[in-house]
């Protein structure tokens, strides 16, 4: 490099060049995002499924991911959203069966349409499907149904439940941000709706304590005995004295006979009859 005659220095090595600008073939893109997994990188194969970015992966693929997150070492970049089976919706998707994979490259269309006439899922028109059903449509030909319920299963739907098929990138962060307030919203429901059950069964819990001690209660009264009503008034007490007072003197004044002394008598009046032990306590004449 010092030209002492050692090395020859190259063009390149003396003169720096702008770094030229790579460009992808689209045609290249559009195959890779119609026909293959965004995430595993292989065929597409039904089931398929999408999420709300409008991305294309192999159903066993997410299972694979929700599973062991490590599988794919690049799964951060493409599908970091996707927390559980419920941020990906089941395609109901008609197979081609022209389809060959030797024809990918001449445009053939994995799934779409029976007839070669009608528009094909190849990435030359613009595909939605519904997250309601997941039924999937051309979206011209969804425009031009002004029903607001499924052709094909009859569900209903909303402008917001039509969910672009790879959308051009100056569509993506308008859909992620349509996508993360659906999800911040299905939480608040989720949220709203278990604090609602808790306060049900707080009240159901109330009502039964409330109806058991109400059943304690009448229990109680109908076992109580009702007690006897008590003279409370002084004419009344006046009159009870009077009465008893009246039967204690008759008692005394009575006089009673020799014959009834000698049987209710104390013991000290009573004389013991004579006699021993053989003719005690027997009747004799004399």
């Amino acid at each position: 490099m010092g030209n002492d005659g050692g090395s020859i220095p190259r063009r390149i090595e003396l003169v720096k060049e702008k770094q030229r600008q790579v460009l992808l073939n689209p045609d290249l893109e559009r195959i890779a995002a119609w026909f293959y997994c965004a995430l595993s990188k292989v065929v597409l194969e039904t089931p398929i499924v999408s999420d709300g970015l409008g991305k294309l992966y192999n159903q066993d693929a997410i299972i694979e991911y929700l599973i062991d997150k490590s599988v794919y070492g690049d799964a951060d970049k493409i599908c970091s959203h996707i927390t559980s089976q419920k941020d990906v919706k089941l395609l109901n998707l008609t197979v081609n069966p022209a389809y060959s994979e030797k024809k990918i490259n001449q445009e053939s269309a994995t799934v779409g349409s029976l007839d070669k006439d009608v528009k094909k899922m190849n990435g030359k028109h613009r595909f939605v499907y519904l997250d309601t059903c997941g039924c999937v449509f051309a979206e011209q030909a969804l425009k031009e149904i002004p029903s607001k319920e499924c052709v094909t299963c009859g569900k209903p739907f909303e402008s917001e439940n039509v969910i672009v098929i790879n959308p051009p990138k100056e569509e993506q962060e308008k859909m992620r941000k349509i996508m993360e307030e659906k999800k911040a919203k299905a939480k608040a429901e989720k949220k709203a709706a278990k604090k609602n059950g808790e306060s049900s069964k707080k009240r159901k819990r109330q009502h039964d304590t409330d109806d058991k001690a109400t059943a304690a209660a009448a229990g109680l009264l109908s076992s109580k005995k009702i007690a006897k009503p008590t003279i409370q008034s002084s004419a009344a007490t006046a009159v009870l004295d009077k009465v008893a007072q009246d039967l204690a003197a008759k008692k005394k004044s009575t006089i009673l006979s020799s014959a009834v002394k000698s049987i209710y008598g104390s013991g000290k009046d009573k004389k013991e009859p004579a006699g021993n032990y053989l003719t005690k306590g027997t009747f004799t004449r004399y």
